[in-house]
C-alpha cells in the first residue's frame, strides 16, 4: 500500500498571519485614523459655516428683491427681520439711504437701500448688499 508521506513544513516558513501582525496593523490604522480626524472635524465646521453664510446671502437677496418690486418711494421702508434657520439665529436689517423727495417733479428717481444680515448669537456679519431702487412716484 502506498501511503502518502506526511507533509511537514520547513522550520523557517510562516504559514499564516499571527496575532502580533494583526495588532501592529490595527495600531497603524488607528494612528492613520487619528491623523485624519482633525481634517474631518474642520471640514464639518466649514460646512456649517458655509451653510449659514449661504442662507444669509439668500436672505439678503430676498430683501433686495422685495424692495426692488416696489414702484413708489413711500413703500420702501427700513425693516428688521429675525429668523432662525438650521439652528443659526439671523437678523436682516434693511436701511434706506435717503428720504423720498417731496416734489412730484423729482420723480422718477433712485433710492439707495442696503441690507445687512448678522448672526444674533455672535454678532458676526454674514452678508450685506447695497442697491439703488428705481421709483416712479411718491
Amino acid at each position: 500500500m502506498n501511503e502518502a508521506p506526511p507533509t511537514s513544513r520547513p522550520v523557517g516558513e510562516d504559514c499564516g498571519v499571527g496575532i502580533i501582525e494583526i495588532v501592529v496593523a490595527m495600531f497603524l490604522l488607528a494612528i492613520l485614523a487619528l491623523a485624519v480626524l482633525p481634517i474631518l472635524a474642520q471640514g464639518m465646521r466649514l460646512s456649517a459655516s458655509n451653510s449659514a453664510r449661504a442662507t444669509a446671502t439668500q436672505l439678503a437677496n430676498q430683501q433686495i428683491e422685495l424692495v426692488r418690486s416696489q414702484s413708489s418711494c413711500a413703500a420702501i421702508i427700513p425693516a428688521t427681520i429675525n429668523l432662525t434657520t438650521q439652528g443659526v439665529p439671523l437678523r436682516a436689517t434693511r436701511t434706506v439711504g435717503s428720504s423720498c423727495p417731496a416734489l412730484a417733479s423729482a420723480y422718477p428717481t433712485t433710492v439707495p437701500v442696503s441690507v445687512n444680515v448678522t448672526r444674533t448669537d455672535t454678532g458676526a456679519s454674514l452678508a450685506s448688499a447695497t442697491t439703488l431702487v428705481f421709483v416712479t412716484g411718491p
